[in-house]
């Protein structure tokens, strides 16, 4: 009888917790609002970091809500107008610069409650791929890019497609997981350029056996 009288109240009060359960905006705003208090009193240039875009709300939704065709056409849009290029129009730049980018982990971290002093950001590109064959220590987050200017070439439109990809790669792949780096101010057109040259570059260790 006991168990019989308490089933109720159970069901009631599992229905009161579902009905309390935050939805996905509440959660949302949940967690944007912790990240404003984590940067409370931080420089603007890192709380405007933590202020998503209209494009990157789209790709921060759940897996589950995937984008429309509509909504892809839109970021890729988007992302193809947010272009900025050099200001001497060469987007392949000095190999042995962005060899220095591509394994560079400095900029934009904060050290006693400051950012870090460094005179450039770097790109960090081995946290995710494999570029100079001779390097074990490499990310596999995005694909190997070992050999890229040999296999593909050096060409104008392969150049402008690795600098592009680089500066917004959702102008390729709508949200993908590579850094907007050029878009987010995070790397100058002209870092970009040394970067694309890396991998591009025949002279390249990227490139060499």
């Amino acid at each position: 009888m006991i168990c019989k009288k308490l089933l109720p109240c159970i069901a009631l009060g599992l229905a009161a917790s579902c009905a309390t359960f935050p939805d996905a905006p509440n959660v949302a705003l949940s967690a944007e609002e912790m990240i404003e208090a984590a940067y409370a009193g931080a420089p603007d240039v890192l709380v405007k970091r933590a202020v998503q875009d209209a494009d990157q709300k789209l790709c921060s939704r759940p897996a589950s809500e995937k984008l429309s065709s509509e909504e892809a056409e839109r970021v890729t849009s988007s992302a193809k107008a947010s272009m900025r290029y050099p200001s001497s129009g060469k987007l392949a730049g000095d190999w042995k610069a962005g060899e220095q980018l591509v394994s560079n982990a400095a900029g934009m971290r904060i050290r006693d409650g400051r950012i870090e002093q460094v005179n450039e950001n770097g790109a960090l590109c081995v946290n995710c791929h494999a570029l100079d064959p001779k390097d074990l220590n490499v990310g596999n987050l995005g694909p190997a890019l070992t050999g890229y200017g040999a296999q593909h070439g050096n060409s104008d439109a392969v150049i402008k497609y690795t600098y592009e990809k680089i500066y917004n790669a959702w102008a390729y792949y709508p949200c993908s997981n590579m850094p907007r780096l050029g878009h987010n101010g995070y790397l100058t057109p002209e870092q970009i350029a040394h970067v694309v040259a890396y991998p591009v570059d025949l002279q390249s260790p990227v490139n060499r056996k």
